[in-house]
């Protein structure tokens, strides 16, 4: 696996930590899922096999698309054709993070969108200001 696919493996990492905590993260799910997949087919990355959320939807437990890449896990949702192609591996298990992986989140996306070509929707607004009150305006 070429060094490349290294910074884009730690791009991701950067861009999936950040995600979890932003107002608005749909724009960076979305380069972190085109990212990914762009990986898998090139041969970068490895479906490794369905697992149980930590978080289920509406009380329904549902499985993740558990993927590596250069000693990175990561989840996406998996197409009908992973749920009957892959092995499941039970629940997910807590994995110690023991690379350290320093990228600020501007660069992790500039990689990325070179990478994908993904660019943000320059009219779309963060539907946190669409829902806020007027009176914090």
């Amino acid at each position: 696996m070429s060094d490349s696919s290294k910074k884009i493996a730690e791009a991701i990492f950067i861009v999936n930590r950040h995600s979890k905590a932003a107002t608005d993260p749909r724009y960076l799910y979305r380069l972190k899922k085109a990212a990914i997949e762009k990986l898998i087919q090139e041969g970068q990355a490895k479906k490794l096999g369905l697992q149980y959320s930590n978080n289920p939807k509406k009380s329904y437990q549902h499985s993740n698309l558990l993927i590596g890449c250069h000693g990175f896990l990561f989840h996406l949702p998996p197409q009908k054709q992973d749920m009957k192609d892959l092995p499941h591996l039970g629940t997910m298990q807590p994995v110690k993070a023991t690379t350290q992986v320093r990228m600020s989140l501007s660069h992790a996306k500039s990689t990325l969108e070179n990478y994908t070509g993904v660019k943000p929707d320059p009219l779309k607004k963060s539907a946190f200001y669409e829902n806020a009150s007027p009176y914090f305006r």
